[in-house]
């Protein structure tokens, strides 16, 4: 396949000034990049099949999408890798989505007090140009059309801004809300500030958490927040901004308080990466650590350079977790269907069926663990699932278990996304031995064998010459 696709790549147009080694080296570059092109594209598709033919039926058996996550669409897999930025209010979210941008577009509200009130997806596009949310959501090449989900009231403060700028054909920023302090403030808004921000993670590569360097209190809200993002931590980096504004001495004791707060709340082994700076362009006020400052400048945008390249790999790695849940739901379920009482199936009792497996929930789960050797990793949240099995319109819609089911779940793992591994995997195969024979021949024998120490019986029967010292011994 890689010579079918390198023959129908044009030559790259010959250089003035450059010699025709370093000509034919920037053409093989290009073959390269087109080839490994064309092996991820082939990759994601292998995936969208192995994922819409097998697993999404049974999501759609066991209601996967009422308890657990919503449906994975077609443009989800297609899209720009994704970096979502939370934090409270006035911590320079939108300034550092402007500074990352490289555009000062006047859709960018920056201001002392709180004012970016809608989420707003910054994508690339040929001109500057602001999209309401109930079209954005309805645009087939965002991935956007899952939001729709949490009605109109959410849509009409969720935006799309199209802007011409480099940066953003390699990556998606989304700038959300502040997170508000009080209650009274919180009321003012229709949708579910920390299920929305839960559903963008999930989809998101990268998450910053920004931080004001003067305000380092966490909010009931943000809490809630960091609650939601709490499976996702391996993608979440801290951003102390504004970092400039504070001397060197007190900038130690706040980035001490920083990794305790975030610490506390999303409860991870590895300490959160931080990045200290003031993402703007303008001049430092206090100089101390400008180094430290440029130097992780540096280090954020190598990351968001690094995101179109294990852009597919992390798609594949949130594709088999969600196998692996997905499974343990289904085995879950057919099992609290298997165990309702004959008596109550008798009868179109709803609630009485509803009421008997909330009752039993508990007992339920740990069976149907040890019945299917679930393991502990996979096993849904006890609570949350029971929250939303009260929610549940008919219990009798549970699923009941087919063997099939389960099988298409597991070729997922074990055969489609192995294929799509040996597309992308990027890891040497093993070296292969000069001698195949003689490794089998080595490893047939025994440990006596291989010192030349057998009987003459085994040597005998094992074709094998005497060792020369033991045959010196025998001679007369």
């Amino acid at each position: 396949m890689e010579q079918e696709l390198t023959g129908q790549l044009p030559q790259l147009p010959v250089q003035e000034g450059v010699s025709q080694a370093q000509q034919q080296q920037a053409n093989q570059e290009a073959e390269e990049k087109a080839v490994q092109s064309e092996l991820e594209a082939q990759a994601l598709r292998l995936l969208w099949q192995a994922y819409h033919s097998k697993v999404l039926p049974a999501e759609r058996l066991s209601q996967f999408g009422h308890f657990c996550a919503r449906p994975i669409t077609v443009n989800e897999f297609k899209a720009r890798p994704q970096v979502l930025l939370v934090g409270q209010y006035s911590t320079g979210k939108t300034s550092m989505v402007r500074w990352l941008t490289g555009h000062n577009s006047g859709h960018f509200d920056v201001r002392p007090q709180p004012s970016t009130d809608k989420f707003m997806a910054v994508v690339h596009g040929p001109q500057e140009r602001l999209i309401k949310g109930g079209a954005a959501a309805c645009l087939q090449q965002l991935p956007y059309q899952g939001l729709a989900d949490f009605g109109a009231d959410f849509l009409d403060s969720f935006t799309a801004l199209t802007l011409p700028a480099p940066r953003l054909d390699e990556v998606t920023l989304i700038d959300t809300p502040g997170v508000l302090a009080g209650l009274k403030q919180r009321g003012g808004r229709s949708y579910d500030f920390a299920s929305i921000c839960g559903w963008l993670a999930e989809r998101a590569d990268l998450v910053l958490l920004t931080f004001d360097a003067h305000k380092l209190d966490l909010s009931d809200e943000f809490q809630e927040v960091m609650e939601v993002l709490r499976p996702y931590a391996d993608k979440v980096r801290c951003v102390l901004n504004k970092a400039d504004q504070i001397d060197a001495s007190n900038l130690v004791r706040v980035y001490g308080a920083l990794l305790w707060n975030v610490g506390k709340v999303l409860r991870t082994p590895e300490v959160t990466r931080v990045y200290v700076s003031s993402f703007w362009d303008e001049e430092y006020r206090f100089k101390d650590h400008k180094q430290l400052f440029e130097e992780d400048k540096t280090a954020i945008l190598d990351e968001l350079g690094r995101l179109p390249q294990t852009a597919l790999l992390r798609k594949t790695h949130t594709v088999v977790a969600r196998v692996r849940r997905a499974r343990a739901h289904y085995y879950i379920t057919t099992y609290l269907k298997s165990q309702i009482p004959f008596r109550l199936q008798l009868f179109r009792a709803k609630k009485r069926k509803a009421r008997w497996l909330d009752r039993n929930l508990a007992r339920l789960f740990d069976e149907a663990k040890r019945l299917h050797s679930i393991p502990a990793g996979d096993m849904p949240s006890l609570e949350a699932f029971r929250n939303k099995l009260t929610t549940l319109d008919d219990v009798n819609s549970l699923p009941t278990l087919q063997p099939e089911v389960v099988r298409a779940l597991d070729e997922v793992i074990e055969h489609d996304v192995v294929k799509v591994m040996d597309l992308i995997g990027g890891v040497s195969p093993f070296p292969e031995s000069t001698e195949p024979s003689r490794l089998l021949h080595d490893s047939n024998q025994g440990f006596f064998q291989r010192l030349g120490l057998c009987s003459k019986r085994a040597r005998a029967e094992g074709g094998d010459e005497e060792h020369p010292r033991r045959r010196r011994r025998l001679d007369p």
